[in-house]
């Protein structure tokens, strides 16, 4: 707080330098920039969308005549329950860690990430990371905290689609199921003990140093700006701030319910999607049907992975016993409601205020520091 010494000279102190010549000014005008870029790469984005894929846009309308609307409205609002339970997921980690998200900002954050992860063309998953690692921490919350979060979040995600293909191998009820469904579990279980070595175990973390103090000095003979970083020091450093933190028993069994129920209300918004087409649920076979195209949409052939999952999902259902004349309408619902519309509101709220969350961050924290 500036103090006043009277007269003409202390005004002058008292208002401070130009706001356009601070580092303050500056970084506002930057950020002001940033986020015209931002909202001009969003519209030229959908813009071409519509123009590139307006021949499936139109097949995809053709489909979608005659369709009971009112189970879309279901299986959409399922869709929406799932994304709200990753806010609350991200909510809950944070504020375990000591630190805070209002469930306003990790909605947001959620459903733009989203956008971010479905329309970046191959790099669309780091690129989502990147953006909600740095909404997190403009709230005040520490890298490690954000990135102890993210890791428990990815790791959370994992081990329940493990346990959901398990389940969905076990319902075939063959013996390639029953494989199906141990190695599927064993993935999602594998992750979480690494991270666990890593971050409690001395020596584990020694050998993590080591090889990426190796990967990097190889590539520092190309890559210059690698040179002359004391690179194991840091990520020595940073797994340290990592396994400072705790996870409860109530923290992590919310945690994975959370996620699991992501991924059930998914499955649910794909059977309410057969409904409203008027086919039956093939129940043995919707759970790996759901899983094959979930798994083409995270190898991010395309954008979203449009044409790809669509081919996979209705081969799938196909393959599941149900006719093409029913299973591609209802591929289309579901991807109407999955995609589509997640990506619209998230876009939306990225085109509203890119930065609301890092200015609504930094307004709580100036409040603080000023009480």
């Amino acid at each position: 707080m500036w103090v006043s010494g009277g007269g003409e000279s202390g005004a002058s102190q008292a208002q401070g330098p130009p706001s356009g010549a601070s580092p303050t000014g500056r970084r506002r005008a930057r950020r002001r920039v940033r986020n015209l870029v931002l909202r001009g790469v969003l519209l030229v984005a959908a813009g071409a969308a519509v123009v590139v894929f307006r021949d499936r846009i139109a097949e995809w309308w053709d489909g979608l005549v005659g369709i009971a609307w009112s189970w879309v409205v279901l299986a959409a609002l399922s869709q929406l329950l799932s994304l709200h339970f990753l806010a609350l997921q991200q909510r809950g980690l944070v504020r375990a860690g000591g630190g805070d998200v209002p469930l306003r900002h990790a909605t947001v954050t959620i459903y733009a990430g989203n956008t971010i992860a479905s329309t970046v063309p191959v790099a669309g998953a780091p690129a989502s990371a990147a953006y909600t690692y740095r909404r997190l921490h403009a709230l005040g919350n520490s890298p490690a905290l954000v990135g102890w979060a993210l890791a428990v979040s990815g790791i959370a995600a994992t081990a329940t689609l493990a346990v959901v293909l398990a389940v969905g191998s076990a319902a075939t009820g063959s013996l390639w199921g029953a494989l199906g469904a141990f190695f599927a579990t064993a993935a999602g279980v594998v992750p979480v003990l690494g991270l666990v070595l890593v971050l409690r175990h001395e020596r584990s973390r020694t050998v993590v140093v080591r090889f990426a103090t190796g990967v990097v000095t190889a590539l520092a003979r190309w890559v210059r700006s690698l040179r002359e970083r004391d690179v194991g020091r840091r990520i020595d450093e940073l797994l340290t701030s990592l396994g400072a933190f705790r996870l409860s028993f109530g923290t992590a069994t919310a945690a994975g319910l959370f996620a699991l129920a992501n991924w059930v209300l998914d499955v649910a918004g794909l059977a309410l999607a057969l409904v409203a087409v008027g086919a039956p649920i093939p129940w043995q076979g919707l759970l790996l049907a759901w899983a094959a195209g979930a798994l083409v949409s995270s190898a991010r052939l395309t954008p979203g992975g449009i044409g790809v999952v669509e081919a996979a999902l209705a081969s799938a259902l196909v393959a599941a016993g149900l006719p093409a004349s029913q299973a591609v309408p209802a591929v289309l619902v579901y991807r109407l409601v999955s995609l589509w519309l997640p990506v619209g509101i998230g876009a939306l709220l990225l085109l509203a205020d890119p930065g609301s969350t890092a200015r609504g961050g930094r307004r709580r924290h100036a409040g603080t520091r000023g009480s």
